[in-house]
């Protein structure tokens, strides 16, 4: 398939039972945008009412549409493309979404094995994540929709402009062993969403209705009897996953997996992912105030805090020997790249000197331009662009950057990715 409609299809993004998500261009202005398609699977196609999905599917869009909200990904258009393969139901529905390159889920690395440990962030970016979610899901709650797949990957990561990025995100202040997360939480895929006093009458009876080990129990016991705390329950899951790379099992509170966490935030849990819906706070809007309370009570924690205890880290060489680097860009396949870079499973580095970073001024001294890598020499613009750039900009930025002589040097250029590989701390 080379287009939708109008839009010329780029690439694949994912595919599940209901259909498939395109990368795709706009027509004339070129701006790169979601399509997702209704194709269901042959099992689905074969037991649900065709009908219905195609009404559940332009449901599902009018939904998104109709809500505007910092945290809820919005719909650009609705349509519905000639099909091709002589559908007798008509045409291909479809509609338009914001492109978002990145997820949660993604981010965390979180595999199809969901059990696996994963990556964390860092615990402010962490909260601030979950607030943004209890906000949307407050919108939704509002206008009486229940999502019922709330989890990591339907929850994209949008650029925040420069000066909305959470202090200490810069090289000048402490390097933090964990992720830092400066971007706007958006809430996707309404698939699975049910508006108040609805019933489902495209879903197959008995089948599962949202995500294994995110889902509520009363959801996966009766999917229409889920209500707001079912999303709830999902929300408070996701938070647990982003603090301590776990999925919540009976016995092992956060303050065990995750030095620094406290009873405060055990007591959080224990609420919003308790098994009964009634024990769970009552609204997204309790939620969010008390993600709100937790987040002060981090605040206050955050001074005794220090970093990972050592069993917590990847293995860490204090002075490393410095690596003979590629500066030339070649093509490394997916299969092998981690023994290429030197990263572990979750692709963090396997050694590392967190002291090795200086910053140096335009004549050399000490100063915030720049930032020198004492093992392998190399030289970084410490702030980069504000924005973030396609490739093809960013090499002409890069070769502007040289023409220019910009803070008295001449050989700026793009770094290879076993460079950039150099970067990563635990």
């Amino acid at each position: 398939m080379r287009s939708i409609g109008r839009y010329v299809i780029l690439g694949l993004l994912g595919r599940g039972g209901m259909g498939a998500v395109y990368k795709a261009a706009m027509p004339r202005t070129g701006r790169v945008v979601a399509i997702k398609v209704l194709r269901p699977s042959e099992q689905l196609a074969a037991t649900a009412d065709l009908a219905e999905l195609r009404r559940g599917f332009f449901r599902e869009a009018a939904l998104m549409a109709s809500l505007r909200h910092p945290n809820i990904a919005q719909v650009l258009d609705v349509d519905e493309a000639p099909a091709a393969d002589g559908n007798p139901a008509g045409g291909l529905p479809f509609f338009v979404m914001e492109y978002y390159c990145n997820n949660l889920g993604a981010l965390l690395g979180e595999i199809y094995r969901v059990e696996e440990p994963t990556r964390r962030l860092g615990v402010e970016q962490a909260l601030s994540c979950a607030r943004q979610l209890a906000s949307a899901l407050a919108r939704l709650h509002h206008a009486g929709i229940v999502h019922r797949d709330v989890k990591p990957y339907n929850l994209m990561l949008a650029e925040r402009p420069p000066d909305a990025c959470p202090a200490g995100a810069g090289l000048a202040a402490p390097v933090l062993p964990d992720i830092i997360l400066a971007d706007e939480v958006k809430l996707i895929d309404f698939g699975l969403s049910r508006l108040r006093g609805e019933v489902s009458l495209g879903t197959p009876k008995g089948a599962m209705v949202g995500s294994p080990y995110y889902a509520a129990p009363e959801q996966e016991v009766d999917p229409e009897s889920a209500d707001e705390r079912a999303d709830i329950y999902s929300a408070g899951v996701t938070l647990f996953r982003c603090l301590t790379g776990h999925l919540p099992q009976e016995g092992l509170p956060a303050s065990s997996l995750r030095a620094g966490l406290d009873q405060r935030f055990d007591a959080f849990f224990a609420s919003a992912c308790h098994q009964k819906r009634g024990q769970r706070p009552a609204s997204a809007r309790a939620l969010l105030a008390e993600l709100g309370a937790l987040s002060v009570h981090w605040a206050r924690l955050r001074d005794k805090v220090c970093a990972l205890p050592d069993e917590d880290r990847p293995p860490c060489t204090a002075r490393v020997p410095a690596p003979k680097l590629r500066a030339h860009p070649v093509h490394q396949p997916l299969a092998g790249a981690r023994e290429a870079f030197g990263l572990d499973e979750l692709w963090r580095p396997l050694a590392c000197d967190p002291e090795r970073f200086v910053l140096i001024g335009q004549e050399g001294e000490a100063g915030p331009d720049l930032v020198r890598d004492r093992r392998t020499g190399l030289v970084w613009e410490r702030e980069g662009s504000p924005y973030g750039l396609t490739f093809a900009a960013a090499e002409e930025r890069a070769a502007r950057l040289a023409a220019e002589g910009r803070f008295g040097r001449f050989g700026w250029r793009l770094p290879t990715a076993e460079e950039l590989a150099t970067l990563l701390l635990p």
